[in-house]
């Protein structure tokens, strides 16, 4: 059976799924990352109206106001984007029970045993990128190849709300005109020494000597980067799709000195951690506090569990014990962020002994994300976080 594999990928993923929730946004240059307010950070996502005025994911705050002084600046609200992501997996697990979800906006599935169920790799595309629209309001493209490197450069090519097929066969020449930095994997390092060897295309790039290649790159990435070239690539589609870890962040519009206004939005990042852990029905082992400080250099301070849990009260109580750690350097504040690792999927099983209050809280939090599913996050805040959520939804509503 010959391989086919779809690469999904969404189209400004997070400013979509703002403008599907209000529709008021559809249309204009909308940059997600910071608030009105926000003069540091750097964009997550950026709308194609915004990107005609040269705003691109990752570029800071300071320059994409300066190109885009007229756009609307919001704070972004992972909660509705892991919703609208988990909707469409559900939709693609439709298509084929072989999906890898690559990121919360992007996606692999293998299609070769849904060809005759469907009519062909058109009628899947269609059917994906219809109930795609149809349920969320938001677009994709979607590229169809024989393997998964050349299917993610086609989803590239295509975007945005594209469909491009490579046929079996096909993948060199479909390769051979494009510029080599196209190729997952040639950086700005590895384009500069290729480039130094007269290699512009992807078709020269394939045709190169293997050893002149090992000269500059080394033997194994050398064969790798020459094997993508002539567009040979994994088929293997990893259905397992259980995080590594969970993190949520902030930069501050200015430093911070104040620990007391430092460990609230800790607070507030450790419950938007924990409500995503036990959505997910995960627990964790481990917790990870970061810091970044005035003068950008970041440290990270971590303490491990003796037992995996789901409840907010015992991160929160390993997040205050690290904070010391983090003081320990005079200096003001730019950046922290909580992380959880060490999961694994929630077994909810309790220890004979000593375990009570964690259980009478882990029947409390489920009533506080029931509410949370219905209404959002920010419906329900505990202790330090309340001000700051309640900061956030008035953001949101301008």
């Amino acid at each position: 059976m010959e391989p086919r594999i779809v690469h999904v990928d969404m189209d400004a993923f997070f400013a979509s799924v703002e403008c599907a929730h209000n529709p008021a946004l559809k249309g204009k240059p909308l940059i997600i990352g910071g608030g009105p307010e926000d003069v540091r950070g750097v964009v997550s996502t950026a709308s194609y109206e915004a990107r005609q005025y040269g705003v691109h994911s990752a570029m800071p705050l300071a320059q994409a106001r300066k190109l885009c002084p007229n756009g609307i600046y919001m704070r972004g609200h992972y909660e509705l984007y892991a919703e609208a992501s988990q909707k469409i997996q559900t939709i693609l697990m439709r298509v084929s029970p072989h999906v890898q979800m690559a990121s919360i906006d992007e996606a692999y599935i293998d299609v070769s045993g849904s060809q005759k169920l469907f009519g062909g790799d058109d009628a899947i595309a269609a059917f994906i990128k219809d109930e795609i629209r149809a349920q969320l309001q938001i677009s994709c493209t979607v590229a169809i190849a024989p393997n998964k490197l050349v299917a993610k450069v086609a989803s590239e090519e295509g975007k945005p709300d594209g469909y491009v097929r490579v046929a079996a066969g096909g993948e060199a020449a479909f390769l051979a005109p494009m510029a080599i930095r196209k190729i997952p994997g040639i950086g700005p390092r590895s384009c500069a020494l290729l480039e130094g060897l007269g290699l512009r295309t992807v078709a020269e790039l394939a045709r190169c000597k293997l050893s002149l290649l090992e000269r500059v790159c080394g033997p194994q990435h050398a064969l790798s980067l020459q094997q993508a070239a002539q567009g040979r690539g994994s088929v293997l589609v990893e259905t397992v799709t259980r995080p590594k870890s969970i993190s949520r962040e902030t930069t501050f519009s200015k430093d911070r000195w104040d620990w007391t206004e430092i460990g609230a939005v800790l607070s507030y990042l450790t419950e938007q951690c924990t409500y995503t852990l036990r959505k997910q029905q995960l627990e964790t082992r481990r917790v990870m506090l970061k810091v970044r400080y005035c003068d950008f250099e970041t440290k990270t301070f971590a303490q491990s569990l003796m037992d995996a849990t789901t409840v907010d009260s015992e991160i929160q109580a390993v997040v205050r014990a690290l904070i010391p750690k983090a003081r320990t350097r005079r200096a003001p504040i730019r950046l922290v962020g909580v992380g959880l690792s060490q999961l694994q999927y929630n077994q909810h099983q309790l220890a004979l002994f000593g375990r009570e209050e964690a259980e009478k809280w882990g029947r409390v939090l489920e009533q506080v994300d029931t509410v949370r599913n219905r209404l959002g996050f920010n419906a329900v805040q505990l202790g330090k976080s309340i001000t700051l959520g309640q900061k956030q939804e008035r953001l949101r509503r301008r």
